[in-house]
């Protein structure tokens, strides 16, 4: 049995983290896991904590928290050098955020039903038994190897950054909705859960939406578009259980890109119904590509959102890292 390490953000859904700790805690010493519990006191904390257990004897990290804590576990599952510190180890997700958006893509299933996700909250759904169905597959052995992307932007002084993610990364509308849902911490009661506060936040940031000239460069093509919206996918889901890539693969070794051109206000107002089962992507405006690598490249800093997270902007250069990280499986 692995010796495992819980990450948990105290912060995380406004709370909802903490919830879901205490519902699972009990089941984990039920099945005497041998574990120790780590709860983290700020930025970059998650990563420096999984990095450090990951080094020494722990077989297993698990995210308590949304998609940020799980981008930190991410980053800590890897060197300085962007090696897995031990590439035997496992992660694995208890969802407890606004967002949790790619268990829903780990674990299958629109919503993650696979992994007794709430669709609405962002957390493990007790009364479908997804904190049981997490336990078990911590306590077995079954895993399987994910994709991993690298991205090489820009932070708010202009100063480079490298960092990995796990999900999704948006450019334009989506690097303002996270800013703005992750401004919102503390601020909004825990009732709201991730889907209203994604979706209020489109909303309010539709007010400044301005498209601008990006280049859109991979291996075999480049495109020049007028964007506001553009999406590189490994995981299905963002925002707060958004299909914005419905038919991307966590293990496929390739992003999927989406890309919108000279997309108005009105056009976004018009398929944010449709953004949440994937069927934008019929739109003509709308665009898709795949490929292992793409560059963004803008005549002005435009905002990120990397896996939930807000604060980096483009120009930007993006890779697949294949078979990166290794989740347990049910």
């Amino acid at each position: 049995m692995y010796k495992t390490l819980f990450v948990i953000n105290p912060l995380s859904g406004g709370g909802r983290a903490l919830k879901v700790w205490a519902r699972a805690r009990p089941e984990i010493v039920r099945r005497g896991l041998d574990f120790t519990e780590h709860f983290t006191v700020g930025p970059g904390d998650a990563a420096i904590a999984t990095r450090q257990a990951l080094a020494i004897d722990t077989g297993q990290v698990v995210a308590v928290g949304g998609d940020g804590t799980l981008n930190e576990v991410v980053n800590g599952y890897f060197d300085p050098d962007g090696c897995p510190v031990n590439p035997l180890a496992r992660l694995a997700i208890l969802a407890g955020g606004t967002g949790s958006d790619f268990g829903k893509s780990l674990y299958g299933g629109e919503g993650g039903s696979g992994a007794g996700f709430d669709s609405r909250s962002g957390a493990h759904d007790p009364k479908s038994g997804g904190i049981e169905k997490t336990v078990n597959a911590l306590a077995g052995s079954d895993s399987r190897l994910v994709d991993a992307g690298l991205i090489r932007c820009r932070n708010k002084d202009g100063d480079p950054v490298t960092r990995f993610f796990i999900n999704v990364v948006s450019f334009g509308l989506g690097g303002d909705v996270s800013r703005l849902v992750n401004g919102w911490r503390g601020r909004l009661p825990g009732w709201i859960g991730g889907r209203t506060r994604f979706a209020v936040a489109a909303i309010r940031a539709l007010a400044h939406y301005k498209t601008t000239a990006v280049t859109v460069r991979t291996d075999q093509s480049e495109i020049k578009v007028e964007s506001n919206l553009l999406v590189i996918a490994n995981g299905r889901f963002a925002g707060g259980g958004m299909m914005l890539a419905p038919q991307a693969q966590i293990d496929d070794g390739l992003f999927d890109i989406v890309i919108t051109d000279r997309a108005s206000r009105l056009d976004v107002i018009r398929e944010l119904p449709r953004i949440r089962r994937g069927g934008y992507i019929d739109n003509p405006r709308v665009s898709l590509l795949r490929a292992p690598e793409v560059s963004l490249m803008s005549e002005r800093m435009v905002p990120l959102d990397i896996d939930g997270e807000s604060g980096d902007y483009a120009p930007a250069r993006l890779s697949v890292v294949p078979s990166a990280v290794r989740f347990a499986s049910f």
